[in-house]
């Protein structure tokens, strides 16, 4: 049974009130979370769960990275879509001018679906409570001295761990046996701790295209559409269970990078194996000695002098793993990254992984007085 004329163009604008009522209620939800206070925290305790079990519980059933299988097939529809538009150009089936209006439609139709879907999957949580708030940990002013004393009491836990870590022929340190495993076992064990961050994890995959990671500069990335963690395989073994709790904390609604970094050295350093613990140490004890350092030189040099041989051979494979890897694109990398922290109300843009040093000062305080 075919349509008439006037039943297609009221299907059509049904259509267009379906696309302006879908971007209306991503723009609102955007501006409630921004602007109502506990909107976003209600929504990340309320909603958000659900949404992340549901898909999240999909792309597990998975054992590669869903959404970058993704980006594949849409890119090789992209390629394929040119290519059949230049062919209908070159039959004249259809007319340049016709063929880029569709085309511009086309692309706002799947823009307001990329926005629709980024809101409800992490755009909100961006303005949720943040986790030291939830955690009542207190993030105040601190003296060098004590900076200085959080960075000797991470040298000391950092030789205690390096003395039992598994390391390879090369003398760097290895890979845990069960790493994705092991470190949402921590997650979850971290959860009995918080309650914020209680519930169910999916393991972590690793990424088939690590070399464009490690060309930006990325240890790992959070994939919200899909609700997976990725972690660069290729990087230093030391920091990959840092960076799988890393990303695992982002599927737990806490985006901000300074607070994802925290919650992965927690849940680091409650693991039962030591490389886990191994690892949150480092990546607590590298923003710490840079902090150090750029408040007061000296201190820094006489703290960083006592760090143990092992964690001294693994921090000089590091720089020499990213060191072949820089260049434009990371450059070009670090500045879209530090736009989207800022367009997501993370005003410190990519200097807000320093404020994760407030919260390990505030944690050490909290031990020192318990």
């Amino acid at each position: 049974m075919f349509r008439t004329d006037r039943e297609n163009r009221r299907i059509r604008k049904l259509f267009r009130y379906f696309w302006g009522i879908l971007f209306l209620t991503a723009v609102l939800l955007q501006i409630l979370a921004r602007k109502t206070s506990g909107f976003a925290e209600w929504y990340a305790k309320s909603v958000y769960p659900g949404l992340m079990r549901f898909l999240g519980g999909i792309s597990d059933c998975f054992p590669f990275a869903l959404d970058e299988v993704l980006i594949y097939l849409m890119t090789c529809g992209l390629v394929f879509y040119v290519i059949y538009g230049i062919i209908r150009i070159w039959k004249r089936n259809i007319t340049v001018k016709r063929w880029s209006v569709d085309t511009f439609r086309r692309l706002m139709k799947a823009g307001i679906i990329w926005f629709s879907a980024f809101t409800v999957t992490c755009g909100i949580n961006y303005h949720r409570t943040p986790f030291s708030s939830l955690a009542g940990l207190p993030t105040e002013p601190s003296t060098v001295e004590e900076l200085e004393e959080l960075c000797l009491w991470l040298t000391e836990e950092i030789e205690l761990a390096a003395s039992s870590v598994m390391v390879g022929e090369d003398g760097l340190t290895a890979l845990p046996e069960g790493l994705t495993e092991k470190t949402r076992d921590a997650m979850q064990a971290l959860g009995c701790r918080y309650p914020a961050l209680a519930g169910w994890y999916p393991e972590a995959k690793p990424v088939f295209t690590w070399k464009i990671l490690s060309m930006e500069f990325l240890e790992g990335i959070f994939g919200p559409y899909t609700m997976e963690a990725h972690y660069n395989p290729d990087i230093p073994a030391y920091n990959q269970p840092a960076v799988l709790c890393h990303e695992l904390s982002h599927l737990r609604g806490f985006m901000r990078e300074d607070e994802a970094n925290y919650i992965a050295y927690l849940a680091c350093s409650g693991s039962e194996d030591v490389n886990i613990r191994y690892s949150g140490l480092l990546l607590a004890y590298t923003h710490s000695i840079n902090a150090l350092y750029k408040a007061d030189y000296e201190r820094f040099a006489a703290v960083r002098s006592r760090l143990c041989e092992q964690a001294n051979r693994d921090y000089a494979y590091h720089r020499v793993y990213w060191a072949q890897y820089k260049g434009p694109v990371s450059e070009i990398s670090d500045k879209i990254n530090d736009t989207y922290l800022r367009a997501n109300a993370q005003q410190e843009g990519s200097r807000s992984y320093g404020r994760m040093v407030d919260l390990l000062l505030g944690e050490y305080r909290r031990q020192k007085e318990a």
